[in-house]
């Protein structure tokens, strides 16, 4: 089969679920997620590990109250999404690999890595920078439930327009980012210009083994502009040649690297499409069907699909 690039993305309509599939579905999920999670275990997806610390976060969400009930239920149950399986496992296992780390930047990675990482260290002092300032504004909530406002600053600010000193971090994290920005290559100069000498640097993106730009019908995040066939820049899938040209030219060559991504191609864009449409998909699922569709890979090359690219560099 072969693999077609999900060039355009056009918006799905997403299910309105009534009363009776809200229940059914939160009911399946108390009796599915545990029984599905132990099957991913077993098969080896990776990440599973990482489930026990998102019910852990949930646990405190809960008993701060403050209105996070209803997102501790969901992390506790779905803490994870797709390829984030792998790209959190990979990222935190480097980061308890380091040592030394007083100072820590996070760029809009999903909250839940960074804060797990600062809650779980001995950071003395963490950054977590998302121009999107109402989703900051949950992380800032989730950091208070936590009790790590004291050793986190955040900022709204655009990372390549941002005001953080120059050499000053030890380690610098960032899943799935760079890829939406259309130009990013002075928001990797900036990010390479923040790490202190002998930093890390850990970032995943999404790859193919033929790269191309992705676009969609609407602006999901309210923060681009349409080009001249009304189309959205989403983001950017890295070949090889786009990966060495507009990110190893930047920041040198990897330490690391690790690629992971489905095994039969086109089967991750159509699950996306079914999951964009909401209930009744079977978010319990999702750690066991990574372990079944998705695997690591030699090579960016090698992908027969749709994949992701996990990198580690030094200062």
């Amino acid at each position: 089969m072969s693999y077609e690039p999900r060039v355009l993305v056009r918006r799905v309509e997403r299910r309105t679920p009534s009363r009776f599939t809200l229940a059914a579905n939160a009911l399946a999920s108390v009796i599915l997620v545990p029984s599905y999670a132990l099957a991913a275990t077993a098969i080896g997806t990776p990440g599973m590990r990482f489930h026990l610390e998102a019910v852990s976060t949930a646990m405190r969400l809960v008993t701060h109250g403050n209105g996070l009930v209803a997102q501790a239920g969901r992390l506790a149950l779905y803490p994870m999404d797709s390829t984030r399986y792998f790209e959190f496992d990979w990222v935190w296992s480097r980061l308890q690999r380091l040592s030394g780390v007083r100072t820590y930047l996070d760029i809009s990675s999903p909250r839940l890595l960074p804060l797990s990482y600062v809650r779980r260290s001995d950071v003395e002092r963490a950054w977590l920078v998302n121009p999107d300032s109402s989703d900051l504004e949950t992380t800032r909530r989730w950091a208070d439930a936590l009790s790590l406002t004291g050793r986190c600053s955040f900022s709204d600010e655009p990372i390549e327009s941002s005001r953080l000193d120059e050499g000053r971090f030890d380690a610098i994290t960032s899943i799935s980012v760079f890829e939406h920005i259309v130009n990013e290559g002075p928001a990797l100069a900036r990010v390479r210009s923040l790490l202190a000498p002998g930093g890390t640097l850990l970032l995943t993106l999404p790859c193919t083994a033929a790269g191309y730009d992705q676009f969609r019908d609407y602006d999901e995040y309210n923060l681009a502009k349409p080009d001249a066939q009304g189309r959205y820049f989403f983001q950017r899938f890295y070949d090889t040649s786009s990966l060495r040209d507009r990110v190893f030219s930047i920041l040198g060559e990897p330490r690391q690297m690790t690629v992971y991504g489905e095994s039969e191609p086109g089967y991750f864009g159509r699950n996306a499409q079914q999951k964009m449409k909401g209930l009744p998909y079977p978010f319990w699922r999702e750690g066991y069907m990574m372990g079944r569709h998705f695997r690591t890979y030699p090579s960016i090359d090698a992908l027969p699909g749709e994949g992701v690219a996990a990198l580690e560099f030094g200062a």
